[in-house]
């Protein structure tokens, strides 16, 4: 139809015609873009606001995870407390009360800080979907925490793994205790060990000494990042709030 009239007026010579024609052409094709433009800046600030909303979700999990972590740490770290005491007192009863200790002192825990939504966003390149510039480089550094994180935590395993087994090889353990893990399994007497033998064994009491010192290094560790990933969910939750998403 625009075709046809441009025609016409060519062929009548009607200049201010084709002119007209040609700017009702132009205005029509930059509207369309800008339809079509407007309507992608839409989608893209849906998918951001998805995104904000999914990693709120999944850093309180790392937190909470984090937490439980730490909690677990300072149980050990409590029952090894009890247990020097019972070994420097003479007490057998009040180390046997520790002795859950022995078994999980050496334990190391590798968390997972890098949340899936974000892991998603790098591998299909869409970080840069954050309009925030600051939020986007501290969410575009998680990848390195984590990587730093289970560097450090492979260490550590990797120093606790002897001292984990020349201590294992000085208790016992009831199994009959924790069968029905479902109802806590473990009691003060699931870990039995020789009370003479052991505490007058200088190297082993070291050596236990040293696992609970790296047990709390763990706990430090894990509170500094607990408290990284924390501000950058506070950042998250206020780009959500800031936004209006």
């Amino acid at each position: 139809m625009i075709l046809q009239r441009i025609t016409r007026a060519i062929r009548e010579q009607n200049w201010f015609a084709v002119c007209l024609e040609f700017v009702i052409v132009i205005t029509g094709v930059v509207i369309g873009f800008q339809v079509t433009a407007l309507n992608e800046a839409r989608r893209e600030q849906h998918r951001e606001a998805e995104y904000l909303h999914q990693l709120d979700v999944e850093l309180t999990a790392i937190i909470d995870e984090l937490d439980h972590v730490n909690a677990a740490g300072d149980a050990y770290f409590n029952w090894i407390i009890v247990f020097f005491e019972g070994v420097e007192t003479g007490d057998p009863d009040r180390a046997q009360e520790g002795a859950w200790g022995l078994n999980a002192i050496t334990s190391v825990e590798i968390v997972n800080l890098e949340p899936a939504a974000l892991r998603e966003m790098i591998s299909a390149g869409e970080l840069t979907i954050i309009r925030n510039r600051s939020l986007r480089s501290e969410l575009a550094s998680i990848p390195q925490l984590q990587s730093s994180s289970h560097a450090t935590q492979e260490q550590r395993a990797s120093d606790l793994t002897p001292i984990a087994f020349e201590i294992s090889g000085h208790f016992e353990a009831r199994l009959e205790d924790v069968v029905n893990i479902s109802a806590g399994g473990n009691t003060n007497q699931t870990i039995q060990f020789d009370f003479d033998s052991v505490s007058q064994n200088e190297a082993l009491l070291r050596r236990i000494n040293y696992a609970a010192l790296q047990n709390r290094f763990q706990a430090a560790h894990f509170v500094r990042y607990r408290t990284e990933i924390d501000d950058i969910r506070e950042r998250v939750r206020d780009e959500i709030e800031t936004r209006g998403f």
